[in-house]
């Protein structure tokens, strides 16, 4: 698979131009969707169209994806399920950099180079501002949470031999009020639905097909109310 994403921050620039709106969870790949925009409520990402039978191994990939939240007002939330990113053989480390002038310490190393990675941006799409650290390795990261509307992922593989395969959930979701006495009060989430945590998510995301948390507790796909998931 060829490179989709040279140069990340400018080819975000241009990604509103390319949203996909849908209404319900769905299913995508990112290695297919680069410099996209997917907009909704729910959305099992993985990494490539034969993730957990194959690793994604095209080397030098750079592709990068926006997702954007449901609803004004909302932010996005991504919890893997599955996490695999690193490479067999490292690319050549580059050397160090100057430090900068008056700079109090030096800059956190970067754990993965100079192998393979993914990273998380916050938005919007024409000032990205990462995320947290790069991702690598086998053990699978803490949910990642913007907030804004926006979050965007990066992967870029490097080195000879990549070895690449994920699998996450993608929420848009709100925070409800936390000056509610109690979780059982009606509207406190208006048309969404209220999670155990006093997180609000889409409706439809509720006793979905695919098993997702939703609700980052479980909540949404529980026997007992208020979702009342059946077969769950």
């Amino acid at each position: 698979m060829e490179a989709c994403l040279p140069q990340l921050p400018q080819r975000l620039l241009l990604l509103g131009a390319a949203a996909l709106t849908v209404s319900a969870v769905e299913t995508a790949d990112l290695v297919e969707r680069c410099g996209q925009t997917w907009q909704g409520a729910g959305l099992l990402l993985r990494s490539h169209p034969a993730s957990r039978r194959f690793y994604f191994v095209a080397p030098d990939t750079d592709c990068g994806l926006w997702v954007r939240a449901a609803a004004p007002g909302d932010r996005i939330r991504f919890q893997f399920r599955f996490f695999l990113v690193y490479s067999l053989t490292p690319a050549s480390p580059a050397p160090p950099a100057p430090p900068a002038p008056n700079a109090s310490s030096p800059a956190p190393a970067d754990r993965c180079a100079p192998g393979s990675y993914l990273q998380f941006y916050e938005g919007p799409p024409g000032a990205p501002r990462p995320l947290g650290a790069p991702l690598c390795g086998l053990t699978i990261p803490a949910p990642v949470a913007s907030s804004g509307d926006f979050l965007g992922l990066r992967l870029v593989t490097r080195g000879r031999q990549p070895r690449v395969d994920f699998v996450g959930e993608v929420t848009s979701f709100r925070l409800g009020p936390h000056h509610m006495p109690s979780l059982s009060a009606p509207g406190s989430c208006g048309a969404y639905f209220r999670c155990g945590n006093r997180r609000c998510i889409p409706q439809s995301l509720v006793c979905d097909p695919w098993g997702m948390d939703n609700c980052g507790d479980g909540s949404d796909q529980a026997s007992w109310p208020p979702a009342e998931c059946r077969g769950q």
